[in-house]
């Protein structure tokens, strides 16, 4: 597939391997690195000072693992999401320390338990954390087969887990509000973007990004929702830039003044103004791609727990239907291109801890440089992950060497990430209905009908979900466009997308009831859904 498509930041990133391992947009993490190591040094050091290696390493698994999914924000977005992490591991390393070990019973554990959390991690960030790590906890203790009782793993995971909360919510008083303030205010100033450049399509693009993280950061975690003071304010700019950009044209001047005023606002002080109203949790998981993601997720862990069987010793096994989980995620973004970073990652990793392991085998120096491998692995995870996981081997393969330095491999796990990315892309990309790509007509149904919703019931609910729907179809086609697809067909509907996504707009200057009945339709191509588009363009455009 050839040409230029717009990633989620406007920036054009042509179909190569070596583009798509280029950083992405946005600022390292210095903080979340330094708070990963200091989280690491915690758990290494205190197994240490006890001689408790074994469970010091379980620790500092739900240490890598909660830095994994912390992110930033305030204390409930945090705590969620850390929470729905320990979970999804508490209750998979339940299951697989309970289970026979009979091979089909491993096999049938691994993959049911994968349906279930393929599914679940649809609903939201939380969920998805809690999905790949249920995943992971049971192949970790079906494999380890530990030497302990089944809670004891479980306790010294969440402990591990609990450090990294402690600290996250500790630098979340200081820092956190800003990250929630800094979210509205990047509202305010892709409005202001837009205002300047109707008709920039990556402005308004980037208007919708920076949209859909604040409202993340606002509302998200909460059963009923509130609105905040800064938030309603910058929801009606983009609103407004929404509607300038797709009215009658507005002098330079004007929109120069806009744009100023709203580069300068204060995203203000959370104040509650009321519930609003409650969203169903698991709507999103019984959706039928959601279903056909937890299909696809059991098949290819089952697979590789299948493998690893059959392959591969318990010390290193689970690292397969591990490498499964990570890659095959659909939040996590194009398969092919987390295989591509996961590998190069792995490889560098490898090749950095047999060079340390040759040098030196003191648990001192081994510890301190596995706590520096995990602050390498989130400083790198917002914009190269290839760069987060030579962290994430690098700290993996060394919290392991803690205890059993001597003859260890670590050549071992680039053999393992080898056959998971094979297993993610065979089983999971070339033969997997359409490639696991999705039906854009029916992700096109859906997005159109939010939109008549919107175009009937005008108002701050709708508006909300048909942008996010109408957003998050655009990203997914985006990352659908970097699979291997024979048929073109996300690069057919992206130009779908971009249009829908302009008919909101229309939709937001000129609310009509009337041309909600035309976009309840469900064109079966992109030419019929942009003609369909482009009907209720002409009837919504102003006069």
């Amino acid at each position: 597939m050839t040409g230029d498509l717009r990633s989620t930041e406007g920036r054009t990133v042509p179909w190569r391997v070596v583009d798509l391992l280029r950083p992405l947009p946005g600022r390292w993490g210095v903080l979340p690195g330094l708070r990963a190591a200091a989280a690491a040094a915690i758990v290494l050091g205190g197994a240490v000072a006890v001689a408790d290696l074994a469970v010091g390493g379980i620790a500092y698994l739900g240490v890598a693992c909660a830095v994994a999914f912390v992110g930033t924000g305030g204390p409930r977005s945090r705590v969620a999401r850390v929470a729905g992490q320990a979970a999804g591991a508490a209750v998979g390393m339940t299951v697989g320390a309970l289970i026979p070990a009979a091979p089909w019973w491993v096999v049938a554990t691994a993959a049911a338990v994968g349906v279930v959390a393929g599914a679940l991690g649809r609903i939201g960030p939380a969920s998805t954390g809690a999905a790949v790590m249920a995943v992971i906890g049971v192949a970790y203790t079906q494999f380890g087969r530990l030497a302990m009782p089944w809670w004891e793993p479980v306790l010294a995971y969440l402990v591990g887990s609990a450090v990294v909360l402690l600290l996250a919510l500790a630098e979340s008083a200081t820092v956190g509000r800003h990250d929630t303030d800094r979210a509205v205010a990047a509202v305010w100033a892709a409005a202001a973007d837009l205002v300047l450049a109707p008709e920039d399509d990556s402005a308004r693009h980037r208007l919708a990004a920076r949209w859909t993280t604040a409202h993340e950061a606002v509302m998200g975690y909460r059963r009923r929702p509130v609105a905040t003071v800064g938030w309603a304010g910058a929801r009606e700019a983009a609103a407004e830039a929404a509607r300038i950009a797709a009215g009658p044209s507005i002098d330079l001047a004007t929109r120069a003044a806009l744009a100023r005023r709203w580069r300068a606002a204060d995203p203000g002080v959370p104040v509650e103004t009321g519930p609003g109203r409650p969203r169903s949790v698991l709507r999103p998981a019984l959706e039928p791609a959601a279903l056909w993601t937890g299909a696809r997720l059991g098949l290819c862990v089952g697979v590789a727990t299948a493998v690893a069987i059959l392959l591969r010793t318990p010390a290193h096994a689970f690292w397969i239907p591990l490498t499964v989980a990570v890659v095959v995620r659909p939040e996590y973004g194009s398969v092919l291109v987390r295989s591509a970073h996961r590998l190069l990652g792995t490889v560098l990793g490898v090749a950095v801890v047999a060079g340390l392991l040759a040098v030196t085998t003191s648990t001192v120096w081994i510890t301190v440089v596995a706590a520096a491998s995990l602050g390498l692995a989130a400083f790198g995870a917002t914009r190269l992950y290839a760069l987060a996981v030579v962290g994430i081997t690098g700290s993996a393969l060394f919290s392991v060497a803690v205890s059993t330095p001597a003859g260890f491999d670590p050549w071992a796990r680039l053999t393992d990430t080898v056959l998971g990315c094979g297993i993610a892309l065979l089983v999971g990309v070339l033969l997997w209905p359409r490639r696991g790509l999705h039906d854009q007509s029916e992700e096109f149904a859906r997005a159109a009908a939010t939109l008549a919703d919107y175009a009937e019931r005008p108002g701050p609910t709708t508006a909300d979900e048909a942008y996010r729907r109408a957003h998050r179809w655009r990203d997914q086609l985006e990352r659908d466009a970097t699979e291997p697809d024979p048929a073109h067909a996300a690069a057919d509907w992206l130009p779908v997308a971009h249009r829908l996504e302009h008919v909101l707009d229309l939709v937001a200057t000129t609310p009509r009831p009337d041309a909600a009945d035309g976009l309840r339709a469900r064109p079966r191509t992109a030419a019929e859904a942009g003609a369909l588009l482009d009907a209720a363009a002409e009837l919504l455009r102003p006069p």
